[in-house]
């Protein structure tokens, strides 16, 4: 089979494949508000009627940038040319459409990841986008209206043309050649980072981790560390300039709606505070009771590092609390879908990796969608991770670790950095899984490459 059409049918196996079981929950399955999603629907409401955001749902000024906007926006114009139909149907279905380009994007980022280094790179893609597909989280959460689903596209695409931008932009300008210098990668990270972080902020400290990934990728392939430095200087100024640009409209409406200057949203605070306080527990807590709830918009970050610094034995137990919860804590949102189809309709959507669900009467056997659990992610990634350490040290060749799939792992470790400066809610834990089903293609290619084949590549 010729290069061009395998890439085509794995593409065509992964996008169906996600789109299909996506659109069939949707379908199958009734439309619930959950938690923070009635909170956003109100603002969306708001942007319908031409309020942009506004002025009328909330008791405090704080409250008219309680969260990020891009979402609420996104929903707000879905409401105004498709209405709410049928439970949001429209909007349910173009969330089904950023779910499956984000198993596109699984694909993608796992095979240009290993294309120098292994001739499996398109496998690794490939499987990468199916445990993407069949995730059940990916699933579930797109028949909700929470922002994971459009947040994880939006990342996972931040993540891929910074990818790129490592592959093709930066050894142009490490060569000190003088002549044409592509910047497309570069300017279209660093564009849709500002797009992420009016979506979720949570993004606003990855940039942290791309400085630690090109110092590592430098270190790992003898270049030249004073040129990293002075690149890193430059093009880490443009991507800061781009961002604030996209940012700029939001600042400037907090501004003249509030009075303060105000990046993307008041939220942040409040939710540090709720993971830093005498009542925290790992998780969110009600806080209203005890203390002034408007006034955490403005003082949250230095209570709770205040917090912290006066209780850091406390601290340190909420930290491990926080990683156990992130490790194991299952998700009620997949416990209520599995309960719902098993007794409406005995789907065969969900069942155990291993049973695949055959019944004792081979008339009545049925195919049932492995429910791979977070658990069995991270650790079949860890198991692979070793065997891959392994494998590349037969090679010589370790310094791969260091280079792709480092960024990958990087990520990951990213979220989980998240969860133990906030606090742990399995939906906010979601946006780590599909770097664990990219570390398994990735990891699983590297392990089947041939020796000979990595040791050929060095520097």
């Amino acid at each position: 089979m010729s290069y061009s059409r395998k890439t085509a049918l794995y593409i065509f196996i992964v996008f169906s494949l996600a789109l299909y079981l996506r659109l069939r929950f949707v379908i199958y399955t009734p439309f619930e508000f959950k938690i923070d999603a009635w909170s956003m629907h109100h603002y969306a409401l708001n942007v319908m009627g031409g309020e942009y955001y506004g002025h009328k749902f909330g008791e405090h000024w704080a409250r008219y940038a309680y969260w990020p906007p891009l979402y609420i926006f996104f929903a707000g114009f879905v409401y105004r040319f498709w209405g709410m139909a049928q439970d949001f149907l429209v909007l349910r279905i173009i969330q089904a459409g950023f779910s499956a380009v984000s198993c596109l994007l699984c694909y993608s980022i796992a095979s240009i990841a290993l294309e120098s280094y292994s001739d499996y790179h398109k496998e690794a893609g490939l499987l990468a986008g199916i445990l993407m597909a069949l995730n059940p989280r990916m699933v579930v959460y797109t028949n909700h209206l929470y922002v994971e689903t459009v947040f994880i596209t939006i990342y996972l695409a931040i993540t891929y043309f910074l990818l790129k931008y490592f592959k093709d932009e930066l050894p142009h300008k490490l060569s000190r050649h003088r002549g044409y210098v592509p910047i497309k990668n570069l300017l279209l990270y660093s564009i849709l980072l500002g797009i992420g972080n009016l979506t979720r902020p949570v993004l606003l400290l990855l940039p942290g981790v791309v400085i630690v990934f090109i110092l590592l990728h430098t270190a790992a392939k003898h270049l030249d560390l004073k040129r990293t430095l002075e690149v890193l200087i430059l093009d880490g100024a443009l991507t800061l300039v781009i961002i604030l640009l996209v940012l700029s409209p939001w600042i400037i409406r907090n501004y003249s709606v509030t009075g303060r200057f105000i990046l993307v949203d008041t939220n942040g605070p409040i939710n540090f505070y709720i993971a830093h306080n005498p009542l925290a527990n790992g998780q969110w807590v009600d806080v209203k009771p005890y203390t002034d709830i408007n006034s955490l918009y403005e003082t949250g970050y230095e209570k709770g590092l205040s917090y912290m610094r006066n209780n850091i034995p406390k601290e340190m137990k909420l930290l491990s609390l926080k990683q156990q919860l992130f490790l194991h804590q299952g998700d009620p949102h997949i416990t209520e879908a599995k309960f719902y189809l098993d007794r409406t309709y005995k789907l065969p959507l969900y069942g155990s990796l291993i049973k695949m669900g055959i019944k004792k009467n081979i008339l009545e056997s049925s195919y049932m969608l492995p429910q791979m659990s977070f658990v069995f992610l991270w650790k079949a990634a860890l198991v692979l991770l070793a065997l891959f350490i392994l494998r590349i040290l037969t090679a010589r060749s370790f310094y791969i670790l260091f280079c792709e799939p480092a960024w990958i792992i990087g990520n990951f470790l990213y979220i989980n950095l998240i969860i133990h400066l906030f606090y742990f809610a399995p939906r906010y834990r979601i946006a780590a899984e599909p770097f664990l089903c990219i570390a398994i293609g990735i990891l699983l290619a590297g392990i089947l490459t041939s020796s000979s084949r990595m040791s050929s590549l060095k520097y």
